[in-house]
């Protein structure tokens, strides 16, 4: 999908492979590891490891027709959404600001990504593969940092599921 979407885009910053996640919160700059890594502790209890598989591309469209490029995840939403629930109020108990915004489970493709509607189409009506499937059997916090102009996800802290 992501080498599809770069042929047709007439623009946009594309996601490497290696940075593609599921987000489930963004905390922004903090010094507050330990209330993150606290707040992910409490978050994955009781919650099982679960599968999800790719959907369809979508986008968050922005005035002007670039938006953030996605593709949509499925599978047991139910454990996704009690991952993140309880992930977002663990992280507010700790003291964080959390988005307000609904969940919509995704994998960005790419931001500021600019298209035609008839693109846009093509693109939504391309199927996944058949196989593509995850196992979800943890949640990892990040680090963001801007390296030669890309963004580099290092992995600080990482709490597992029940398997």
């Amino acid at each position: 999908m992501l080498s599809e979407l770069k042929n047709r885009a007439s623009d946009g910053r594309f996601v490497p492979i290696e940075n593609m996640h599921i987000t489930l919160s963004f905390l922004g700059e903090t010094d507050n590891l330990r209330g993150a890594v606290s707040a992910m502790q409490k978050a994955v209890e009781g919650i099982r490891s679960f599968s999800l598989s790719l959907g369809k591309y979508d986008s968050f469209r922005m005035e002007g027709g670039a938006g953030t490029s996605h593709i949509t995840v499925k599978g047991n939403s139910d454990e996704l959404d009690a991952l993140y629930f309880a992930l977002t109020a663990a992280l507010r108990d700790e003291g964080f600001k959390t988005q307000g915004k609904r969940f919509t489970p995704h994998i960005t493709l790419g931001r500021s990504v600019t298209h035609d509607e008839k693109t846009r189409e093509e693109l939504i009506n391309i199927q996944p593969p058949l196989n593509a499937s995850m196992s979800v059997q943890s949640i990892v916090l990040f680090e963001s940092t801007r390296r030669g102009g890309e963004m580099v996800y290092t992995p600080i802290h990482r709490e597992r599921l029940i398997q």
